[in-house]
């Protein structure tokens, strides 16, 4: 069970000398940035260190960082670039003002929840390069739900993920608000190429920091990720432009994964688009969505599916490796129109009628029985 922060049990001498560095990344989230700013200032004081970058945003949001800046004398550093630049180029700038032990890039558009910052400091350990906490899901409104990203049932990276992230191009981790890293290893991998990262920054960052070092994992949230409309699409264009761009963003971090890799002489195993899962679902929505500027050339939707299918049955267990596969063996044979269908339940879970909610909450609990 996923454990709310107690801010009762946080004692006052733990993680005292230890420091946080929180890193705002904005661009036109005006109307998010405030609660993001105002989750940190909420936080003790002590070993905290709050930074916001705004990348040229042509909303109010220079206007509101400023004026938060101006009635927190000494607590906020505001770093606005001088054109739009990314991400990844925020990432740098705010990486190189920083000075905590541990640092965090926080998105804009979520916050931290109460008594965070002082859970997170509790937990550094000296040899750890990345540490995964869940995120309670939020909406416009701010208001906490029970649900949480990654889901509970998928078993988080802890230990050594630099194997697991040579041979397959991914491990099981969460996304830029869920990370924590340790300055020792973002001293050794920053700055990022700002140009291939201009967006996803945490892709670059979760795919080298685990060769430098061990990972950690928390069942305990630390911050709330927002759902809004902006995140979410019902074009079929948009969502085939969105799993194309996440097919040139793998590309980009498996090239940065070997580069390290060389430099810390370890191996990476060939075609490791062919050995990510997740990869080979955003072909499939590629192919699916927008076939004919899909950017693997010659590959079908029957043979993009089939070979996730095959994937997924040779690296998952238990029940669930039949279920994936059936999940899978329907979609490969449903009529086009329901194959449509079946892809945006799979793509935007808040749009599932709540019969098919509860039916996975009870499949997933049934799982829970059969697998270790």
């Amino acid at each position: 069970m996923m454990k709310m922060i107690d801010q009762q049990a946080t004692a006052a001498d733990a993680g005292a000398s230890v420091t946080l560095s929180v890193i705002i990344n904005n661009y036109n989230y005006e109307q998010f940035v405030s609660k993001a700013i105002e989750s940190l200032l909420e936080q003790k004081p002590g070993g905290l260190e709050i930074i916001v970058v705004d990348d040229c945003s042509t909303d109010r949001s220079r206007d509101v960082i400023l004026d938060y800046q101006r009635r927190n004398p000494g607590r906020i550093t505001t770093l606005f670039q001088v054109s739009n630049s990314g991400q990844g180029a925020g990432f740098n700038a705010g990486f190189a003002a920083s000075r905590g032990d541990l640092v965090m890039f926080l998105d804009a558009d979520d916050f931290m929840l109460p008594g965070a910052a002082d859970v997170i400091r509790r937990h550094k350990e000296p040899s750890i390069t990345v540490y995964h906490y869940r995120m309670l899901y939020t909406d416009a409104s701010h208001a906490l739900r029970e649900e949480c990203y990654p889901p509970l049932h998928e078993r988080l990276a802890d230990g050594d993920a630099s194997a697991t992230l040579r041979e397959t191009g991914r491990y099981k981790g969460t996304i830029t608000s869920g990370l924590v890293f340790g300055r020792a290893v973002l001293e050794q991998i920053m700055p990022m190429d700002p140009e291939a990262f201009r967006y996803g920054g945490d892709g670059f960052l979760c795919a080298v920091a685990p060769l430098y070092g061990p990972v950690r994992s928390f069942e305990t949230p630390v911050c709330a990720y927002r759902l809004h409309q902006r995140q979410h699409t019902s074009r079929r264009e948009e969502k085939a432009r969105l799993a194309r761009w996440r097919i040139s963003h793998d590309m980009e971090r498996y090239k940065a994964l070997k580069g390290h890799a060389e430099r810390l002489g370890l191996s990476v195993a060939n075609g490791l688009g062919t050995r990510d899962d997740q990869h080979l679902f955003e072909r499939v929505v590629s192919v699916l969505f927008e076939p004919e500027a899909h950017p693997v050339p010659g590959e079908t939707l029957p043979g993009a599916v089939r070979a996730l299918r095959k994937l997924t049955w040779q690296t998952q267990g238990g029940v669930r490796r039949f279920l994936t596969w059936a999940w899978w063996t329907v979609f490969l044979h449903a009529p086009q129109q329901l194959k449509y269908r079946l892809m945006g339940l799979k793509l935007d879970p808040m749009t599932r009628p709540e019969w098919l909610k509860n039916l996975a909450r009870f499949l997933r609990k049934r799982l829970r029985l059969y697998m270790p």
